[in-house]
């Protein structure tokens, strides 16, 4: 199972670091051209088999987050396509909270992402998913430090108490991990954004067209972030 980790594009409570320094309208509109991309990208057409099944996980938890999607632009998405409201004290219990989920539904790996990085190829995922045949948790890290996709072959309880948002935490979780026994594997690098200094990541990532995500593309040059 592959979830998708996203907030509401609400002002003032979506990526407010990025907000900080560009303003909090345009943080979350860029933000809303990043779930856009995402939808477009991780929504399997009908009768296409990816070999997993694909849900977001969303916070507010009360909010209609299929409605939300359908709000910025994205296509109504297929039945097939699950919603997960996030329940936790703190980041790192709500991402064990929908690993255990997962686990719970009767997958037998289940993989999350991050929102913030419009970039991430299907092939990436499909690289964690083949890792977690053979291996027990899998994670991919981030130019600062983080990670942006953590997975785990049945449930494993990796992140409840792991300091989050620090430039520490991937090597935390795979200290974490080795310390406990478990089968770790690594993803190649990338980058996700959190600030201002990581939209030049993007702008250089998504040069000279955009084609690796366009929605996102559009936003940054209407939004007068591209660069030039």
């Amino acid at each position: 199972m592959l979830l998708i980790a996203a907030r509401e594009p609400t002002p003032g409570t979506t990526k407010t670091r990025l907000g900080a320094a560009i303003g909090m309208e345009r943080a979350a509109e860029l933000y809303a051209a990043f779930l856009v991309d995402l939808s477009a990208r991780f929504t399997p057409c009908p009768g296409e088999d990816w070999g997993f099944d694909v849900g977001w996980a969303f916070t507010p938890a009360e909010v209609d987050f299929a409605c939300v999607l359908q709000q910025i632009g994205c296509a109504p998405p297929p039945v097939s396509v699950r919603f997960v409201p996030q329940h936790g004290d703190g980041w790192d219990m709500r991402q064990a909270n929908i690993l255990a989920w997962g686990h719970a539904q009767g997958y037998e790996r289940t993989v999350l992402i991050g929102s913030d990085s419009p970039q991430l190829p299907v092939a990436v995922v499909r690289e964690a998913f083949a890792a977690l045949t053979d291996h027990d948790v899998v994670m991919g890290r981030t130019v600062d430090g983080g990670y942006y996709l953590i997975g785990v072959r049945g449930f494993q309880d990796i992140l409840t108490g792991v300091p989050m948002s620090t430039a520490t935490v991937a090597d935390a979780l795979a200290d974490r991990s080795k310390r406990r026994g478990l089968r770790l594997a690594e993803l190649p690098e990338t980058f996700d954004i959190d600030e201002e200094q990581d939209l030049e990541h993007l702008r250089l990532a998504l040069d000279p067209d955009g084609a690796a995500a366009p929605a996102t593309w559009v936003a940054l040059r209407r939004l007068g972030l591209n660069g030039r």
